[in-house]
């Protein structure tokens, strides 16, 4: 039995189908089934019930799926500990960071390190939230500067800092009034960022303006940060930014007051407790002690 069976068995579980489950692990689906029928062969019972429309686990599959799922995670477990292990006597830190950490926390970080450890091998990754998370969770991070507290009893989630989110025009035509409503929002043209590039950001907007109510034609969606200052500085409509951004604006974009208020974003360094490498604890421990300005240059 390799642990790609269970890997497999697991996701056909979870998703009640071939289909999703093949589109999941980024195989065939004839490749997957075959996979599952080795494993029932193996194991010596049939798992799964494929007679319905929806794949069904049989009560021996039920019995058999919590410890498929604890060995996935143990095999898990015990990659990380290798992997950081292979970390420290490398002398080397991996750490993942978002565009703010690398303008705000980066260098603060750099000089401490440079210092302490002279001949450290520092990995620098620039990563979405997500990815962030996943490679931590894959011990091929020390270290991740995200907008997400992990907040499990395996990992550290220590916060940085918090920023505002402000609406900003570059629009000649902008309206006078001293507060926009969202009512008011949703009649003019408005930049986003997709939720896939940056979920929570996404979420604290969205949880104050209904974008969903906007006609498509209304809405200018961005993927990344350059593309987000470009279309705000050439005036191609409203948008919220984080605070960090606003030293990046031209001077004829305007913040605009509104009556309703958009919720902080906040940034977390995480990482594993039982990870033992001198430069992660020598950078948490300053990171600790750091009161870091978000609008300062």
């Amino acid at each position: 039995m390799e642990l790609r069976h269970l890997r497999y068995f697991a996701a056909v579980a979870e998703e009640q189908s071939f289909t999703k489950a093949a589109d999941k692990l980024f195989t065939a689906q004839p490749s997957l089934s075959q996979q599952i029928k080795d494993l029932e062969e193996e194991v010596g019972v049939r798992l799964l019930d494929r007679s319905a429309r929806q794949i069904q686990l049989t009560d021996e599959g039920r019995a058999f799926l919590p410890y498929a799922l604890q060995a996935i995670e143990n095999a898990k477990l015990a990659i990380a500990a290798a992997r950081q292990v292979a970390h420290q006597k490398n002398n080397q830190i991996h750490i993942g960071l978002l565009n703010v950490a690398e303008l705000k926390v980066l260098p603060l970080m750099l000089e401490r390190l440079k210092q302490a450890i002279p001949n450290l091998q520092i990995h620098i990754q620039s990563l979405t939230c997500l990815e962030q998370i996943q490679r931590l969770k894959n011990a091929e991070l020390d270290l991740s500067l995200t907008r997400y507290a992990i907040q499990q009893d395996d990992f550290v989630d220590l916060p940085i800092l918090s920023e505002k989110i402000y609406l900003v025009s570059g629009q000649k035509s902008a309206p006078t009034k001293s507060r926009m409503s969202a009512e008011a929002l949703l009649q003019q043209r408005l930049i986003m960022c997709e939720q896939t590039a940056s979920p929570v950001f996404y979420e604290q907007v969205t949880r104050q303006v209904p974008i969903e109510q906007m006609p498509a034609e209304q809405l200018l969606w961005v993927t990344n940060v350059l593309q987000h200052i470009n279309l705000i500085n050439l005036g191609m409509g409203y948008s919220f930014v984080p605070e960090y951004l606003l030293r990046f604006l031209n001077e004829h974009v305007a913040i605009i007051e509104t009556d309703f208020e958009v919720q902080p974003l906040h940034l977390y360094a995480n990482y594993r407790k039982n990870n033992h490498n001198l430069a992660l604890q020598l950078i948490t421990q300053e990171l600790a002690k750091l009161e870091i300005s978000v609008t300062e240059s």
